[in-house]
């Protein structure tokens, strides 16, 4: 076991975990819209294309993060950067405070996880 973390290290490969675990909810709130009005204020018609879109990026991140690529952690910059503006358009102001913490919270632990292994990227 310790061979499969050896490269990516625990917190990395924990980080990843997470990612898996977020993006199986994913479908579930495709398959209820209703769900979703718990934090969104509206759901705009294009949201399920940018669920599925964003769903494709993360196995995409998921995958290039596993072998330590570093288009994976430019393209995870870039799914925080339009997470980051939807939210701020679309989440309701009551839940808008514990959502910013999460992002930013996320963003910093992925910045500290992908940096501490940066130069084994490729």
């Amino acid at each position: 076991m310790k061979q499969i973390f050896k490269k990516q290290g625990i917190f990395l490969s924990i980080m990843i975990l997470f990612l898996i675990i977020g993006d199986l909810q994913i479908p579930y709130y495709l398959a209820s819209p209703e769900a979703l009005k718990t934090v969104y204020s509206s759901i705009p018609t294009w949201y399920p294309m940018y669920a599925l879109i964003g769903l494709a990026s993360n196995i995409a991140i998921i995958i290039g993060m596993w072998r330590m690529k570093k288009w994976a952690a430019y393209l995870l910059i870039t799914y925080f950067a339009s997470k980051f503006l939807v939210d701020l358009m679309y989440v309701l102001p009551e839940k808008q405070m514990l959502v910013f913490i999460t992002t930013v919270l996320g963003g910093v632990f992925w910045f500290w996880a992908v940096r501490r292994k940066w130069n084994l990227f490729s």
